[in-house]
């Protein structure tokens, strides 16, 4: 159940991070205990409970909200709750009582993120500042030359590997930000996407509502096999900026990191530091980096000389 839900999250939300069992102190009612499982993780940058929904147990909306409750006066960390099923009367319920809910396929409320997808109506509501990792992924594929200045959904999932309905909940956040509209075209019900703008235009008015992509960085005893590329500081030296050096710094994705097994030390020291991203690293760069997911990558680094080497990317780019 838990890799179903990190998929269907990873279409819009960007997957699940550091997800673990986690076991309730036996002061907790049996009906809490045993109804659900509980795994702790990380989900848009949240620390956060997904209390899964045992089959045969009797989770009314009213009663997992008081359940949950408890857990969450526990951990002090938000909990949601996961079921395969939801009876259509009772998501109005849920909702009205603010409790997070995920339903594969269906629909995730995550208040606490400002996100709200029902995918039996094809709704997406956004209450927040940045985008989701689909809606990322089209904006930089139109700043790579990856998509004409309008887009259809096949080019979206053709070029991205998400679903249709992921990248049509990504058209209208993007229509949301103001970055363009949603538009019909003879012979198709699925609509298009025009952008607004474009190159350094588009780049500019995106780029409030653009985030690294860089969602967790651990320490490695060295680099890992295969699935990495370089990455930070050390692929912008690659690019011909910086001194190079031998790399330290590389990038995968975070979906599926957990199960290759590697030992994970602090970052503190480590002779490598790998970065696990929302997406992966080399979707629209081929065997590397692209560009502007490098510097997105780079957000918040403060060395003077990194941070002009970025304008001096920024301003050569093919735009």
């Amino acid at each position: 159940m838990i890799d179903t839900v990190s998929r269907y999250l990873a279409e819009g939300f960007g997957g699940l991070e550091g997800c673990k069992p986690v076991r309730l102190s036996d002061s907790f009612p049996l009906v809490i205990s045993a109804g659900y499982r509980f795994y702790r993780c990380r989900l848009m940058s949240t620390d956060c409970i997904l209390a899964v929904a045992v089959e045969g147990a009797v989770h009314t909306p009213r009663k997992v909200q008081k359940q949950l409750a408890q857990v969450e006066a526990e951990f002090g960390v938000p909990v949601v709750f996961v079921s395969k099923v939801l009876h259509p009367h009772d998501k109005e319920r849920f909702l009205a009582l603010r409790q997070p809910l995920i339903v594969p396929q269906r629909m995730a409320y995550l208040p606490f993120a400002g996100l709200q997808r029902d995918d039996s109506r094809r709704e997406l509501v956004v209450n927040r500042t940045s985008l989701a990792t689909v809606a990322q992924l089209i904006v930089l594929a139109r700043l790579e030359h990856r998509f004409e200045a309008t887009v259809s959904c096949r080019d979206g999932v053709e070029l991205l590997g998400y679903s249709a309905p992921a990248v049509q909940n990504a058209f209208r956040e993007l229509e949301y930000f103001g970055l363009g509209e949603r538009k019909s075209r003879p012979g198709s019900r699925a609509l298009d996407f025009e952008f607004a703008c474009s190159g350094r235009a588009l780049w500019d008015k995106a780029r409030s509502c653009l985030v690294s992509p860089v969602k967790r960085v651990v320490g490695l005893a060295a680099r890992p096999d295969s699935d990495c590329v370089v990455a930070g500081v050390d692929a912008l030296a690659e690019h011909g900026r910086l001194n190079a050096q031998p790399p330290t710094e590389f990038a995968t994705e975070l979906e599926g990191f957990g199960k290759k097994g590697l030992e994970i030390l602090s970052t503190q020291g480590a002779p490598c530091r790998l970065q696990l991203w929302a997406y992966p690293p080399t979707l629209l760069g081929g065997k590397e980096i692209d560009l502007l997911s490098l510097v997105l990558s780079l957000d918040g680094e403060k060395d003077d000389r990194v941070r002009i080497e970025i304008e001096k990317l920024l301003e050569e780019f093919a735009w």
